[in-house]
């Protein structure tokens, strides 16, 4: 049990609310609010404070490990940590609250990235049937307009947040030290925060899997091309949601774990992906130069791979790359 929780349990036994506990105290009720609601620490004086108040030891409030039957539980040392830097209570929550923010936003323009092509994918359709007096020609500018339309709004939200986050960057690269009470409160709230994790990660797949039967059932009638391209889109818009939900949640799991260093960010993960960041920078930069080359062959030399085919590429790409991890990873053990 953290201090915030302690201060809560032992404030409600004792039937005070949060403005009788904070006249006992001389101090606001909204530091009392903000120390039960894990934003702050209080300081040695109000931690002697609360102990006479409370009529419980400094040291039961301050040890995670001391419960109130007074046995206290020890972990192994471990190595010397003195040089590390540490991150504060209050640093802790600022980067929660970036890192859910900066979620929100690079989640929209991943939302934007896999929705632009459907413009370019119905359009291109349209004319080749003749509709609305629209040339193919015509689709696949006008289609091609709105994806990069589509992209450009995107971008800002990439780089704006990919900066709000750099400062942040030794958290998820280097080692680094915790000041009391940060890791409990930022496991309570991953926590609580792993109901939500799962339902967003099951309704993300679920309608992934819902949108692909729609182009199945079609495409096993025999429809026709336009059909075939207007349910390409749904599937599109469908993932475009699904994903935009999953890389959300994905982001602020992800910053629960750098905070408490774990999953893919235990010091010897770290150490691992600073050694192959490199490899995955000039995987990805050959990624988009094949496809902008594969893109723009079709429109400059009437080769057969279009816009409208070649964002196959990143999907594949992803699991190329996987895989190529996962090799580094098994040569890494071997060695």
């Amino acid at each position: 049990m953290i201090l915030a929780e302690k201060i809560m349990l032992l404030r409600k036994k004792n039937g005070w609310s949060q403005e009788e506990l904070a006249q006992k105290l001389a101090v606001s009720r909204q530091s009392v609010s903000k120390w039960e609601g894990g934003q702050s620490i209080p300081d040695l004086d109000k931690l002697l404070a609360l102990s006479a108040v409370f009529g419980v030891t400094v040291d039961y409030l301050v040890k995670d490990e001391l419960g109130e039957n007074g046995i206290e539980y020890t972990q192994d040392a471990g190595e010397l940590t003195e040089a590390l830097p540490r991150v504060s209570v209050e640093e802790a929550n600022r980067f929660l609250e970036d890192y859910a923010r900066a979620a929100r936003q690079i989640a929209l323009g991943v939302f934007f990235c896999i929705l632009s092509p459907v413009a370019l994918v119905f359009l291109c359709a349209v004319g080749e049937t003749g509709a609305w007096a629209l040339t193919k020609e015509m689709g696949a500018g006008i289609g091609t307009g709105i994806l990069l339309l589509l992209i450009a709004c995107a971008i800002p939200l990439f780089v704006k947040n990919g900066i709000l986050l750099e400062k942040y960057a030794y958290i998820e690269k280097e080692d680094f030290m915790t000041e009391y009470g940060v890791e409990g409160i930022v496991r309570d709230r991953k926590e609580k925060f792993a109901f939500s994790y799962s339902r967003s990660l099951v309704f993300g797949i679920v309608l992934i899997l819902l949108g692909v039967i729609p182009l199945l059932v079609v495409s096993g009638f025999g429809a026709s091309p336009l059909v075939l391209a207007l349910f390409t889109c749904l599937l599109l818009a469908m993932i475009a949601i699904a994903v935009n939900r999953i890389v959300r949640v994905g982001m602020i799991k992800e910053s629960y774990q750098k905070l408490l260093q774990e999953g893919d960010y235990t010091k010897k993960e770290k150490r691992l992906n600073r050694r192959y960041s490199a490899v995955g920078m000039v995987y990805w930069c050959v990624v988009t130069a094949l496809y902008l080359a594969v893109s723009f062959s079709s429109s400059l030399w009437g080769l057969g791979f279009g816009w409208e085919k070649s964002w196959i590429i990143w999907p594949v790409a992803g699991v190329l790359y996987a895989a190529l991890y996962g090799l580094l990873r098994i040569l890494q053990k071997d060695e």
